[in-house]
């Protein structure tokens, strides 16, 4: 059985991960503030942008980011963060991961950072497991190097 993945492995994962991700939110909003503009013109996103900014492109924003690591998640286990450190996510039991799992670990991945990151630093406990591998019944696991 290979061993749980340690915090710091984790957040490097997480940081190589934000890089692609926050390019794939420009683009998102960049598509979001053309199609806006052209349909609302341009006076209307004056007006959005000084009422703290359209709800629609926030949702929006959120559906990528969800999109984006189920996507990974479900099509070979580990997003491209994951693969440059070795992680590979996985369901406790051994089954197979389903859009249940990832959607429910990116709930509680939220929760574990809206209560200050303490969800988070239970991975420093010695079954380096979070309370988003709890709660969503998987775990992150180390690769042995490749050869």
């Amino acid at each position: 059985m290979l061993p749980n993945a340690p915090l710091w492995r984790r957040i490097a994962a997480l940081i190589y991960d934000s890089f692609l991700l926050f390019g794939l939110l420009m683009l998102f909003g960049a598509i979001a503030l053309g199609i806006e503009r052209l349909t609302l013109g341009p006076t209307h996103i004056e007006q959005s942008a000084t009422a703290g900014g359209n709800p629609l492109v926030f949702c929006g924003s959120i559906l990528v980011i969800c999109a984006f690591y189920c996507t990974f998640w479900l099509r070979n286990k580990q997003t491209l963060g994951m693969q440059a450190w070795r992680l590979q996510l996985e369901t406790a039991d051994g089954s197979a991961l389903t859009l249940r799992h990832c959607l429910l670990r990116l709930a509680s991945g939220l929760l574990s950072l809206a209560c200050g990151g303490l969800g988070f630093l239970w991975c420093l406990l010695p079954d380096h497991r979070t309370w988003h591998d709890r709660l969503s019944e998987t775990r992150v696991v180390v690769h042995e190097k490749r050869k």
